[in-house]
């Protein structure tokens, strides 16, 4: 028979009627299942009409044991493979053989451990859905999390794929269970059960789904190959006001070198940016990082555990205050870097200086500056 295989996308095992009608009308083009594991594997023959039925594994097992095997080759039925977990495939040539289960209280009473291993795996994507959204919360209101998460480059589409990959499982498993639930409760109460129904939206949902984890995968590969760090650039290559505070605005000396800039794109803040002035090695000196967040508390949070950070650091934490500014932290450390942090609403800038001024006589300028970036809109 065998001249060639193929690889097919697959329609959800659980839904019965409709996986049978699949492989009948693939048999009928020539083409006869021999695996089913991820993605089913189908030998290329002559085509004909035959029969498929999933028979519900009774135990885990592998596969049907010989006895099992042997006396349904006596009824008719060829053993084709196991989906894991779940179903026997047999397929029968003669359309005059009986069929497997010939009453449906007797099919219905075949599916307890499925049931069981069903909602055993129900559980377990709960579970692992409610884990996701307890970390997407934790993300979002973790001042400590926030810290960390708003300085790494993390591409839109990438969290974007991240998160459609987990919402595409939720439709798929309140389908299959409930295809499989409707099938059994039927047929425990004497209903018989097509052996057949239309599976193009079965079909065509499994595709969605399996599409959707192939490129969530490709897009992980990618990211393998995307750079770890990028430049900064001359704030005159950016097409926007860049949100940071100059050693003009301050009243320094010039720098030695121009302003630059990185924005960082990432889910955890509307907008986030490091910009640098000057020469490390040759003060004055500074770097800015300004982030304005999705909500306030964001920021409230951010810069809360911004302090309690600063408590491991070589130096003397001021808390200063601005009737404009939610808040106002000035580390000084024994080096005499200052480290300045403002948060109004949900803007929250940090200024590293090193220089010969004293912040704490510029919080006028700062808190000038935050109301100006504030009324720039992002983009």
């Amino acid at each position: 028979m065998n001249s060639g295989t193929r690889l097919h996308l697959a329609v959800f095992p659980y839904d019965i009627p409709a996986v049978q009608a699949w492989l009948e009308d693939q048999a009928a083009k020539g083409e006869f299942l021999s695996e089913y594991t991820i993605l089913p594997v189908f030998d290329r023959g002559e085509p004909k009409a035959v029969r498929y039925r999933l028979e519900p594994m009774i135990q885990k097992e592998k596969a049907p044991d010989q006895h099992r095997r042997e006396l349904y080759e006596e009824l008719g039925w060829q053993y084709v493979c196991t989906i894991r977990k779940s179903f026997h495939i047999w397929r029968c040539d003669d359309p005059e053989t009986p069929e497997l289960f010939t009453e449906a209280e007797t099919e219905g009473g075949a599916y307890h451990f499925l049931l069981r291993m069903e909602r055993r795996g129900f559980r377990i994507w709960a579970i692992l859905l409610a884990y996701i959204l307890a970390l997407l919360a934790w993300t979002f209101c973790s001042g400590t999390s926030l810290l960390r998460e708003v300085d790494h480059w993390t591409p839109w589409w990438s969290t974007l794929l991240g998160w459609a990959a987990v919402a595409a499982v939720v439709p798929a498993a309140v389908y299959t269970d409930w295809c499989l639930r409707r099938y059994i409760r039927a047929l425990r109460i004497g209903v018989p059960q097509p052996h057949r129904r239309p599976y193009r939206g079965a079909r065509a949902l499994s595709t969605l789904v399996l599409a959707v984890w192939a490129v969530f995968f490709l897009s992980r590969v990618i990211l393998l190959f995307q750079p770890s760090s990028r430049p900064f650039e001359p704030v005159e290559n950016f097409g926007q006001p860049v949100p940071y505070v100059s050693l003009a605005e301050l009243g320094d000396q010039p720098p030695c070198r121009e302003a630059e800039a990185l924005r960082i794109r990432n889910f955890a803040a509307r907008e986030s940016w490091w910009s640098s002035e000057g020469d490390f090695d040759q003060p004055p000196f500074v770097l800015t990082k300004y982030y304005r967040m999705w909500l306030p508390f964001q920021a409230e949070r951010m810069a809360a555990a911004w302090v309690e950070e600063s408590a491991e650091w070589e130096g003397r934490l001021e808390t200063l205050s601005h009737p404009v500014l939610d808040g106002v932290w000035l580390f000084r450390f024994d080096s005499g870097v200052q480290f300045l942090l403002l948060r109004s609403g949900g803007q929250l800038l940090e200024y590293q200086y090193d220089g010969s001024l004293d912040l704490r006589q510029k919080l006028d300028v700062f808190a000038d500056a935050l109301e100006r970036f504030g009324e720039v809109p992002q983009s």
